[in-house]
């Protein structure tokens, strides 16, 4: 009965955002602590390894972790002792009210509601841009490649979150950033104060037939972002592939279920950050290609432009 209530949690997460709440609970709290293996943890929270591995890297560049092949892996002292005590306090009074909802009729989920809804407005009041679409795993990576070449803050919301807030007007003074398939369905519920502006997104394989230096017959493999990412890959650039290539197209658990796999590749593609995040299981791959999310500078000029206007209003 136990394992049903957290189920229940936990499926308002993805297990990616899940396993990192927790090491970055357990690493405030416990400085220096040394954590069990990547495996270990993956076991304890039915995951797969890759996904501890992924956020482990996410932890360590921002501060959270440290690791190394002969210490381990172990929390930092990121903060100092007071804001550490100033964080366990906070938990413990912000147990006490969560206490007495529940015993007041709400649920686990009525909750986790509330505690999205308060940082949603918190955050909200941090950027004037907000990034979506459909693909949540792509959409999260992407709006971090927007904060580099813009070097401001954004904001990711579900695409199905955000058409609700706009048909509600809910939203003030917002530039709301798109890719091109996805602008209809939001500039047609645009109003006054927010601006809704469209950019050039690619695919990884969007005009890979057109690369010459690739020998015929070679065999391509794609790692798709996400379940989606895969079923689009295959219906929109598999046919177009296969003329020239043998293409092979499988999501990141999937390849790290299955590692051999990739030394029968020639070519492994994928997004920038996927590719990163799968460094140590590429080294034996002779060609190994790397792409943006986004090829738009003129779109990003035209972010910027929109912004001074906003905050000089």
């Amino acid at each position: 009965m136990k394992e049903k209530k957290s189920l229940e949690i936990d499926n308002l997460f993805i297990k990616h955002e899940i396993v990192k709440l927790k090491l970055i609970t357990e690493s405030i709290e416990n400085p220096n602590k040394k954590f069990p293996t990547a495996r270990q943890i993956a076991e304890d929270n039915g995951v797969s390894e890759l996904t501890v591995k992924k956020v482990e890297k996410e932890l360590a560049h921002k501060g959270y972790l440290i690791s190394n092949k002969k210490g381990g892996t172990r929390a930092t002292t990121k903060f100092a002792k007071e804001q550490v005590s100033s964080y366990i306090t906070v938990k413990e009074s912000f147990k006490g009210f969560v206490d007495t909802l529940l015993k007041n009729g709400f649920s686990k989920e009525d909750v986790m509601a509330l505690v999205y809804d308060v940082l949603s407005k918190i955050e909200d009041s941090f950027s004037n841009i907000i990034y979506t679409e459909k693909d949540e795993n792509i959409a999260i990576f992407a709006k971090r490649e927007i904060e580099k070449k813009i070097n401001r803050r954004v904001i990711f919301k579900p695409f199905e979150t955000l058409k609700t807030e706009l048909k509600n007007r809910i939203l003030k003074n917002k530039i709301i950033v798109v890719p091109f398939f996805c602008y209809m369905q939001l500039e047609s519920l645009s109003y006054e104060s927010i601006k809704v502006i469209p950019i050039k997104a690619k695919h990884p394989l969007e005009g890979f037939s057109e690369i010459n230096s690739l020998p015929f017959g070679s065999r391509i493999f794609y790692i798709a972002a996400s379940k989606l990412d895969k079923e689009n890959a295959n219906s929109i650039y598999r046919d177009i592939l296969k003329r020239r290539y043998k293409i092979y197209i499988y999501t990141q658990d999937e390849i790290f279920s299955n590692r051999h796999l990739l030394s029968f590749a020639d070519v492994v593609v994928g997004y920038d950050w996927i590719i990163e995040s799968e460094e140590f299981l590429l080294k034996g791959v002779k060609t190994v290609i790397k792409r943006n999310r986004f090829d738009d500078e003129e779109g990003m000029r035209i972010i910027e432009c929109y912004l001074e206007k906003l905050e000089a209003v």
